[in-house]
This record gives structure tokens, sequence and C-alpha cells, in this order.
């Protein structure tokens, strides 16, 4: 493999809340097989998690959010 003087991308995303941590918060569905699924911000430099949500809940979100957009409403 070979290496690269600069990152190839750049993550971009909400400012990790961790104390002096520079990262970013990167949306993630925990991966389980059995159990409840989550949604939840997991910052790229120190994992630090954030906003853990049922999965449910915040792909309904999603999905309402997606729904008005389509329609020409409002999405808030």
């Amino acid at each position: 493999m070979t290496r690269v003087k600069f990152p190839q991308f750049e993550l971009v995303g909400p400012p990790c809340r961790a104390p002096g941590c520079k990262g970013v918060l990167v949306d993630h569905l925990s991966g389980a097989t059995s159990g409840p699924k989550d949604f939840f911000r997991k910052c790229a430099t120190c994992a630090a998690e954030f906003d853990r949500v049922p999965a449910e809940e915040a792909l309904a979100w999603a999905e309402r959010v997606i729904k008005r957009v389509l329609t020409g409403e409002s999405p808030s």
C-alpha cells in the first residue's frame, strides 16, 4: 500500500462534544444481528458516542423529512 503525503478525503460533520477533542461526529447504525438496533453519532478521532436512540425512531424521522421534501412541504 502506498502512503500519501496528504489525506485523500476529509470527514465533515458536527464537531465532537468531548472536552478537548477536535474530531467530527459520524452517523452510525449498530450492526447487531439480534436485539434492538441503535442509531448514534461516534467521534472519528476519540471514539466517544453521542445521541444514541433506537434505530427505528431515527429512521422514521428521516422518512418523514424525505417525504415532506419530495412533496414540497417544509422539512421542519
